[in-house]
């Protein structure tokens, strides 16, 4: 009969374990659950991007920007490195490849500013439609112009 006791409180004393290890992982499988599409944003995020339009100064006469002529899609653009010339391109129609920056396009270009200031600088249309900043890695030229190349 004791050893029928035993047993059974070991019985228990199993199935009381293996609840609350059952219960303990089921916050790890929710967290991981939850990091694996923010992972995914992230990885998304650092794919290269292409985009063709015309190559301008931006509004605020700091860095530039490019409007894409099939997405309509507007990009803050900044050299990812020194071989990367994007002034000798102002005016051209061109495809650029680069990597989309966390940084949103006004601060990576003035960071001293703070945001109330940017947005009185800001036109009303600019502020409908914020700038996805991109770390231009390569820029080819289409057309010397950009008439008809891009949207102007």
């Amino acid at each position: 009969m004791a050893k029928k006791m035993k047993n059974s409180v070991l019985a228990l004393a199993v199935m009381a374990l293996a609840a609350m290890v059952g219960l303990a992982m089921t916050p790890l499988a929710s967290a991981q659950q939850t990091q694996e599409p923010q992972q995914q944003q992230a990885q998304q995020s650092q794919q290269p991007v292409t985009a063709t339009g015309c190559l301008q100064k931006a509004s605020n006469g700091q860095g530039y920007e490019l409007t894409d002529s099939s997405t309509a899609k507007t990009y803050a653009l900044t050299a990812a490195s020194s071989e990367v010339d994007l002034s000798s391109h102002v005016g051209k129609t061109v495809t650029v490849t680069g990597t989309p920056s966390s940084a949103p396009a006004a601060a990576a270009t003035n960071p001293a500013q703070n945001q109330q200031e940017q947005q009185e600088q800001q036109q009303p249309e600019q502020q409908a439609q914020q700038a996805e900043q991109l770390q231009v890695t390569n820029i080819q030229v289409v057309s010397n112009s950009c008439s008809g190349g891009g949207l102007l």
